[in-house]
């Protein structure tokens, strides 16, 4: 089993004991991807919450496999937020829709607390 993690999930790693737990026992003997983009999102929340950026993505990176950035995964983004966007989700952004988009690319599900993502059926949302 393969899981791409939001980086809501990241960020519960890091600041919930309790959810880092959850996520762990959702995920065991599974390997774990992030889109390389969630690098930037990792290391703006890192640095808003006065924590050092370096050594968050150096432990993230330690833990999972950053795929790489492409054209296909950047035109499937855009879909995918105009579609959200349709469907009144006003908050669903251009860089969810790259995290979505790199599961699918990837064949992965995503794995994810954000409320956006609610109803896609490669979507797993924690509570």
């Amino acid at each position: 089993m393969v899981v791409l993690l939001d980086t809501s999930a990241l960020v519960a790693i890091f600041t919930s004991k309790k959810a880092a737990d959850r996520i762990e026992r959702e995920v065991k003997d599974t390997e774990l991807y992030i889109s390389h983009v969630q690098i930037a999102e990792l290391a703006d929340w890192a640095t808003r919450s006065g924590v050092p950026a370096a050594d968050r993505i150096d432990s993230v990176e330690q833990m999972v496999n950053v795929a790489p950035l492409t054209n296909e995964i950047c035109l499937g983004a855009a879909s995918i937020k105009s579609m959200r966007r349709s469907q009144g989700i006003s908050s669903f952004g251009i860089v969810d829709g790259i995290i979505l988009s790199t599961a699918r690319s990837l064949g992965q599900s995503l794995l994810t607390f954000d409320t956006d993502f609610e109803g896609e059926p490669d979507c797993v949302v924690m509570r």
